[in-house]
């Protein structure tokens, strides 16, 4: 990635095509696509890339089947097609997830009903993804759930990966194409042109506190959930309703899983899953009205997480999940526009474009359609600039075919390598000489390799502690304590690579580790 001194250097040397406030999915999506056509964008985000909601995700890339329960066809079918898109485009990063439903006397609904729902969701993908089974069958698939009332089964296929890593790949594409981003810089003030149209941003860097004025020709607000603070700026009244979705993440071998399971929460029949990501078990999710401020960090409530326990204990009763069994827990808050319905997962998930007196804002959608809203904006400007390449000819260079590195192959094997290519796509090169010169050594009980730690350190534009260990790699949700017992280890792997000295050091652990306590820890489930 880019030196974001040299980039804040340079920030205000010539007016810029597109300026898109906001470094998670959404604008990664936006400086991709305009970058694609030969546009100059620049991308600004006040915290880390991915910090937000990109991050924080239940890490599935689906088509909206409960989409599909509402009515909302057109929703699933931009869906399936954009989430088929990123299986082929993204291998190894998002990956095939096999979901299995199993099906109780007691359900209120219709299984029958179902499956011919789910004969549209894989006619969408052109292709046959479920498969019915009878109890028997089920309990073999999945070992631990409740066999009283169990009666039969339906198995289909979304997708998975690993949110934040999304985001740096997506990004990383987007600067080799000529686009130009910039994480902890805070776009403190529109600034408007004779005609009171948003034309550019007054911008801080945080790491300096220095500021610049930057134009351009389009400013994006692509803040997510946070949209509403900018748009205040040109008198606009809220829009967004903010609903968080918090997750539990508890080791494999406490609930050990091969694929997904999805039923409905015994209390309020919402949807919960439970799926195997990154040598862990996820769970999630709820879905309630964030009343704290977006200012502060999301974090899980003890009200969310017995309600995620009720259910767990519900589906799995021989494994009496506890508090004391979670490894770490996480929250985001979903950028939702608020429509007037009561229930919060009555409310549309669909994405919307405003254009105010210059600023166009872009929100709502999920993870899955980025690329789509992406290329929705795109046209939208179109008219306003007018050297955008319709032909989108700009493209990458091929990839080193990842078949020719033995090392990692003789090593790792072909599945690792595949995950590893995923991961780093356009970083590949740059990626196998850091293996090459450091090795394949695993951080104990992950699937991540330390070389991986270094690679992000030198290349992906690391400001703090957090940035590394929440986002670059999960190791601050896949270890205990936030994997505080490698610590020592880990100074000595990348302090020479960051260049930090002692005192900055013990800040940024001390920093991490207030983070960790206060958004991650288990300990937020009894406090």
């Amino acid at each position: 990635m880019n030196n974001r001194e040299e980039v804040w250097d340079t920030l205000n040397e010539e007016p810029w095509d597109i300026i898109v406030i906001g470094g998670g999915i959404t604008g990664a999506g936006i400086l991709r696509k305009a970058a694609s056509q030969g546009l100059r964008c620049l991308l600004l985000e006040k915290k880390d890339f991915a910090w937000g909601t990109s991050s924080r995700s239940g890490k599935l890339v689906h088509g909206g089947l409960r989409y599909l329960k509402q009515g909302q066809l057109k929703t699933t079918w931009h869906s399936v097609h954009e989430r088929e898109k990123l299986l082929s485009e993204c291998d190894g990063l998002v990956e095939p997830l096999g979901i299995l439903m199993p099906f109780y006397e007691e359900n209120k609904f219709d299984p029958i009903l179902l499956k011919a729902g789910l004969t549209l969701y894989d006619m969408m993908a052109h292709r046959k993804n479920h498969r019915s089974y009878d109890s028997h069958n089920i309990s073999k698939m999945a070992p631990g759930i409740r066999q009283s009332g169990l009666s039969t089964g339906l198995q289909y296929y979304d997708a998975k990966t690993d949110d934040a890593r999304l985001v740096l790949r997506v990004l990383k594409d987007g600067q080799l194409l000529g686009g130009t981003a910039i994480n902890y810089c805070s776009v403190e003030q529109l600034c408007r042109d004779q005609k009171g149209r948003v034309r550019g941003v007054t911008v801080k860097d945080m790491m300096s506190n220095n500021t610049k004025e930057v134009f351009g020709n389009i400013v994006v607000n692509a803040t997510g959930v946070w949209v509403d603070q900018l748009r205040a700026q040109v008198g606009e009244a809220p829009k967004m309703r903010p609903l968080r979705g918090s997750h539990l993440i508890i080791p494999n071998w406490r609930l050990p899983l091969a694929q997904a399971i999805g039923f409905s929460h015994p209390a309020d029949g919402r949807y919960i899953y439970v799926f195997p990501w990154e040598g862990v078990t996820l769970v999630g999710t709820t879905d309630i009205d964030h009343e704290d401020s977006l200012n502060l960090e999301p974090s899980i409530s003890i009200e969310e997480g017995n309600y995620l326990f009720e259910a767990l204990n519900e589906m799995f009763p021989s494994f009496q999940l506890k508090a004391e069994d979670v490894l770490s827990t996480f929250a985001g808050v979903r950028p939702v526009v608020h429509t007037g319905k009561k229930d919060p997962s009555k409310e549309s998930r669909d994405h919307c474009i405003w254009e105010e007196q210059g600023l166009l804002t872009v929100t709502g959608g999920k993870l899955t359609t980025f690329d789509l809203l992406a290329r929705e904006v795109l046209d939208k400007i179109k008219p306003q600039i007018t050297h955008v390449n319709k032909q989108q000819n700009k493209v990458l260079d091929e990839r080193q075919e990842m078949t020719s590195h033995s090392i990692l192959h003789s090593h790792l094997g072909e599945s690792m390598t595949r995950r590893l290519y995923g991961r780093y796509g356009n970083g590949w090169d740059s990626f196998i000489e850091e293996i090459e010169e450091n090795g394949c050594e695993f951080i104990p009980s992950t699937n991540i390799l330390w070389s991986e730690l270094r690679w992000a350190a030198r290349h992906e534009s690391i400001s703090h502690l957090d940035d590394l260990l929440l986002r670059r790699v999960r190791i601050g949700m896949l270890l205990p304590s936030g994997g505080r017992e490698i610590i020592n280890r880990l100074k000595e792997e990348i302090l020479p690579v960051l260049n930090w000295d002692e005192e900055r050091w013990n800040n940024e652990v001390t920093r991490y580790n207030n983070i960790w306590e206060n958004n991650y820890s288990p300990n937020l489930l009894q406090r």
